[in-house]
């Protein structure tokens, strides 16, 4: 077992794990920055997309949540709907687990999970009430809660 700066224990593969998650994410930092210089938009979406997944594996949602961002507005730029929809429900998710430490953050998520059921197909739409209803029971809001599922 590992001491981390919080006091914590950690196994060693937990300690391998964040070790490798923190390479890898200054490898997507320079692969996004490399990316956009050479106005390759899809692949520098696709890795600010990573890296949101990596902060999300950490913990790290608010980190998460702007990389998410960026993804979002690349998509946006060059008319990527599906990644679009994957951006909010993203972003939706991860105020949804931030507002599980501070409640305000669940109108956040509530914003996002709408406008994921504005652009997402079928079966995004669907995902999307589901969130919907989970954060609305989180609230205390059943009949809203009871709708969206």
């Amino acid at each position: 077992m590992l001491n981390d700066n919080s006091g914590l224990c950690m196994s060693y593969s937990d300690a391998y794990n964040r070790i490798s998650a923190t390479k890898r994410l200054k490898d997507y930092e320079m692969l996004a920055f490399a990316c956009k210089r050479a106005g390759k938009s899809r692949d520098e979406g696709r890795a600010y997309y990573s890296t949101g997944v990596l902060y999300d594996n950490l913990g790290k949602y608010k980190l998460a949540v702007d990389q998410y961002k960026k993804f979002l507005q690349v998509c946006r730029a060059i008319g990527d709907v599906h990644g679009e929809a994957l951006a909010y429900n993203c972003i939706g998710v991860d105020f949804m687990k931030m507002g599980e430490q501070d409640p305000k953050n669940y109108n956040e998520a509530i914003e996002y999970h709408q406008k994921h059921k504005e652009v997402a197909d079928v079966a995004g739409k669907f995902l999307a009430h589901i969130n919907l209803g989970i954060i609305y029971n989180s609230m205390g809001d059943h009949e809203k809660s009871s709708i969206n599922h």
